[in-house]
């Protein structure tokens, strides 16, 4: 299986120990942890999206979440960069690059929805087609939503203060890293984002 279950990692730094097995599982033998992790990649908090409560009785059961994981070949749970994916498209070297990780599934789209701590009020939700994209078409899509969202919200102020603030002297694109995918409930998928300031 590609995907596996999983709930919502909270803030922390990146380390090859997280969920080690699970991973391995969905990413196959050839998926070996680094022999050292990033000191300098730290988890984003994941401002998990909350329905209204009509939207909510009608949707999905997620409380057991989905995450697909993605990772560089040879490593383990650190994430690839945004900027890389964004700027070496589906062709990125992705473990499990060629993998069709929706279609045992059936799903056709889903919505993607980006929610930056302090910038809430920037809406952005985008129905990606997934019935044949690879993992790493999946992750270009993702790397290429978060450049437009980065563009849109370097214009916002933000609504309340926040640690990540996105700005050329704060947060920017190239310090993204995409960990994995989580269904956070209905058809609706978050990204999991790591951080690296270096």
């Amino acid at each position: 299986s590609c995907i596996v279950q999983s709930p919502l990692h909270p803030p922390h730094p990146v380390s090859t120990n997280d969920h080690p097995h699970a991973l391995s599982h969905a990413l196959g033998p050839q998926h070996h942890a680094p022999s050292n992790s990033s000191s300098t990649r730290h988890r984003m908090p994941t401002v998990e999206y909350k329905p209204t409560k009509w939207a909510a009785s009608m949707a999905g059961n997620a409380r057991q979440k989905r995450v697909l994981p993605f990772d560089l070949p040879g490593q383990s749970n650190q994430g690839v960069s945004m900027r890389d994916l964004s700027n070496r498209g589906p062709n990125a070297p992705i473990a499990g690059a060629g993998d069709q990780i929706f279609a045992p599934l059936g799903v056709q789209k889903i919505s993607l929805r980006i929610i930056w701590p302090g910038y809430q009020h920037v809406e952005w939700n985008r129905s990606i087609e997934v019935s044949t994209i690879t993992r790493a078409g999946l992750a270009y899509q993702v790397a290429s939503n978060f450049a437009r969202f980065f563009e849109k919200s370097a214009y916002e102020t933000p609504s309340s203060a926040t640690h990540y603030l996105i700005s050329p002297a704060g947060v920017r694109f190239e310090h993204l890293y995409l960990v994995s995918l989580t269904n956070t409930i209905d058809n609706v998928w978050q990204a999991d984002v790591a951080l690296d300031l270096r």
